[in-house]
């Protein structure tokens, strides 16, 4: 492709940057030019001719001096609450002061919730009272940006995906085949809960659409597949490649979870005490620990020694709340603005996304290379 736009790509040793980078390398649509902290995370993108840069995403000054020449920009950084605002703040002014045409930022639909609410579509108000520390993060990110792009500076587009998995996908991918084959994984409610999925190439495709459609000016978008697919059949094919028999996953009702966390945080509370008395009596002098042992019986210390020492025993697996509540969507999000503004028609679908993943897991596993 004659003449290609050089975009900045910050977060380019991530799982979802990186893949850009390749695949628009790959696709002839543009030069990258990665952005990342250090050498260490060029590894990948060093393959190819490329022009990476190195600079703090969360550093306005650093920014500004690596973006100039870049038509687009896409943020791509992962990390913490302080992290993602700081990045995007600095993000966007270095872009505004780069001279930088568009700014692509890679959001997430939780900012709608877990468990968004039926008739949840891109514009719906987002949720900013939130239990996990994430969503709350994005959601902020999201108004930060709306108040900074307000200048007019540097149009902004949101892509908001969900469940983003395939080949290196730690989260969705590797942890699912690691929790299978460990007994950590469970299923909510059988896994019939909608899994607003969307595989990783069908989710940079929607990235580089949001970077020259001209209609995409200062939108926001939820991406995903569009395929109604379930928890089970995605935990389902990731079993079926590392060869963990479905029926031995546990299923937990929906009705039981607020039970099980109490469980769990008395089992986790009670170790923790015990733990942290272990560790009192360990530096106790030897005076005070001979009175205690003078006023209390022999057997009653032996018993009270024993269950400090031993962890409480737990019924595995431990319920993550954070993914007990996404495997209790019911709604499929709509990716209709996404289809009409960018043109987005995801091109992988699902049964072929996990052909393509099958293929990468049984490499990984076979050779040890790393998942990530």
């Amino acid at each position: 492709m004659p003449n290609r736009p050089i975009v900045g790509i910050l977060g380019a040793s991530g799982f979802i940057g990186n893949r850009l980078v390749e695949w628009l390398i790959l696709s002839d649509l543009a030069m990258p030019r990665p952005i990342v902290r250090s050498f260490k995370g060029m590894a990948r993108a060093a393959r190819f001719d490329l022009d990476c840069r190195l600079a703090d995403a969360t550093d306005q000054v650093a920014l500004e001096a690596q973006l100039r020449g870049c038509e687009v920009v896409f943020h791509c950084v992962v990390g913490g609450r302080e992290t993602i605002l700081r990045s995007v703040e600095a993000a966007y002014l270095a872009a505004a002061s780069a001279g930088v045409r568009r700014l692509v930022y890679l959001s997430s639909a939780v900012v709608h919730g877990n468990n968004p609410a039926p008739g949840t579509h891109d514009d719906s108000k987002l949720i900013a009272r939130q239990q996990f520390e994430y969503n709350v993060s994005k959601v902020k990110a999201e108004h930060l940006l709306r108040r900074l792009s307000a200048d007019g500076a540097v149009e902004v587009v949101t892509l908001r995906p969900l469940i983003v998995y395939g080949p290196r996908s730690k989260w969705w991918t590797a942890q699912i085949a690691s929790d299978l084959l460990s007994g950590k994984a469970y299923l909510i409610d059988g896994g019939t809960g909608v899994c607003n999925a969307v595989y990783v190439d069908n989710l940079v495709r929607a990235m580089w659409q949001a970077a020259i459609a001209q209609k995409a000016g200062t939108q926001a978008f939820i991406i995903t597949d569009g395929e109604p697919v379930t928890w089970r059949d995605l935990y389902g094919a990731v079993a079926e490649v590392v060869g963990v028999n479905m029926a031995n996953v546990p299923c937990i009702e929906s009705a039981e979870l607020a039970r099980m966390y109490r469980e769990q945080k008395h089992a986790q509370m009670k170790f923790a005490f015990g733990r942290f008395t272990l560790a009192m009596r360990n530096n106790l002098p030897t005076g005070v620990i001979n009175i205690v042992r003078k006023i209390l019986p022999s057997g009653a210390i032996k018993v009270i020694s024993r269950q400090l020492e031993t962890p409480p025993a737990t019924t595995f697996p431990i319920i993550d709340p954070e993914i007990a509540s996404l495997q209790q969507c019911r709604y499929l999000l709509p990716i209709s603005k996404a289809q009409e503004l960018l043109g987005y028609v995801p091109q992988v679908t699902f049964s072929e996304a996990c052909r393509r993943t099958g293929e990468w897991l049984s490499f990984v596993s076979e050779t040890g290379a790393n998942r990530t």
